[in-house]
């Protein structure tokens, strides 16, 4: 008899665990600082990394104890250093090229809604994939805003990522991780170039997290 209600203890103990960990809500807001550049069909390969911060509030939405849905609102600048060659013509009659790197930024914010899986013996490990749509607000070149209309509004893309968490009690916990981006459209609006080209947006990130748990 002790044994069955010792059974029958435990099963209603772990249901009741799981129906927490089932129903548990996470929020993150986080801090990072941003790597990107371009990809695509024209000439890029002089261009450099662009470094930003980006910032935003992620939240993990649990299935179960292994398994979340990761979403959230996240600003971002995304871009290149775009190497620039310039014609100058002095007063004196001279004329050469000028030769220096300009930042083109472009800012967006983003909408990831990616899997993510918690793993290790403390679950403190996670690794999240999937989609990511972004919206571009504006873009600059060397400070100077150029016009929107010749950039493409909605983006889409493939983000993953991994991360470790810290506890620092039930409801509180640090947390690091590391998120790559690959644009799959193109920044460019089709509409305005015949061929079109394509430039296409990759990125990294490092950012440090404080995660509440919401039961």
């Amino acid at each position: 008899m002790k044994k069955i209600l010792l059974i029958a203890f435990l099963a209603s103990f772990i249901s009741n665990a799981q129906e927490k960990e089932t129903n548990r809500i996470e929020i993150s807001p986080f801090i990072g600082v941003s790597s990107s550049n371009y990809y695509g069909n024209i000439k890029l390969e002089n261009n450099k990394n662009l470094t930003a911060p980006i910032f935003g509030v992620d939240g993990d939405f649990f299935i179960n104890d292994r398994w979340s849905i990761k979403a959230g609102f996240e600003c971002q600048t995304l871009g290149s250093k775009v190497y620039v060659e310039e014609f100058v013509e002095y007063p004196a009659g001279n004329y050469y090229y000028e030769y220096y790197y300009a930042k083109e930024k472009l800012k967006f914010i983003s909408i990831p809604l990616h899997a993510n899986l918690h793993f290790g013996r403390l679950k403190n490990w996670n690794f999240n994939f999937g989609p990511t749509v972004g919206f571009i607000l504006s873009g600059s070149f060397n400070g100077e805003k150029f016009d929107n209309d010749i950039l493409r509004k909605e983006q889409f893309g493939l983000g993953i990522g991994i991360g470790y968490r810290f506890e620092i009690d039930e409801e509180f916990s640090f947390g690091i991780d590391y998120q790559e981006y690959i644009g799959l459209t193109s920044n460019l609006n089709s509409t305005f170039m015949y061929p079109k080209p394509f430039i296409g947006n990759i990125s990294g990130n490092f950012n440090l997290r404080l995660i509440y748990k919401l039961q």
